[in-house]
């Protein structure tokens, strides 16, 4: 087992990285929100595509009720 002996000051050092890691914090939240943005563009997308498409079905040509019967 080693022998650990303790030195003044060593237990009080504090390292602050908060300016050296801020460009890594704005730029994963910067990522966050492009991706956010992407996902509810492709969303809004889709969803006007599906109703298009569905109000398109339902647009029917002249009906003949002689043929129908």
């Amino acid at each position: 087992m080693w022998d650990v002996m303790p030195q003044p000051g060593l237990a009080s050092t504090v390292l602050d990285f908060t300016n050296d890691l801020l460009p890594l914090i704005v730029g994963l939240m910067g990522l966050v929100l492009l991706s956010v943005g992407v996902l509810v563009f492709l969303a809004v997308r889709h969803y006007l595509s599906q109703k298009a498409e569905y109000a398109a079905k339902l647009v029917y040509g002249p009906v003949d009720h002689r043929d129908a019967a």
